[in-house]
């Protein structure tokens, strides 16, 4: 995870997974969650509002039908 998080680009989310389809900016998010990033990190890195960015992941965990980023997490790998 660590060569992952500093070296490599996030890999894509593959929406097949969710119950409803996934925006471009979640599938952008969710590759950043998966890899480890904070919320803060994430809107960072993706030149987003960190609100923005938390919206996005709590409409994904609807999406996935979860209640905690843990188990989205989980989820994703």
């Amino acid at each position: 995870m660590v060569a992952e998080r500093y070296c490599l680009l996030p890999r894509p989310v593959r929406s097949a997974l969710a119950n409803e389809p996934l925006s471009p900016a979640e599938q952008d998010v969710l590759a950043y969650v998966r890899a480890g990033y904070s919320n803060k990190e994430i809107a960072a890195r993706l030149g987003k509002a960190e609100p923005t960015v938390k919206h996005q992941v709590s409409a994904c965990l609807r999406k996935f039908g979860l209640s905690s980023r843990t188990r989205l997490m989980a989820a994703l790998h």
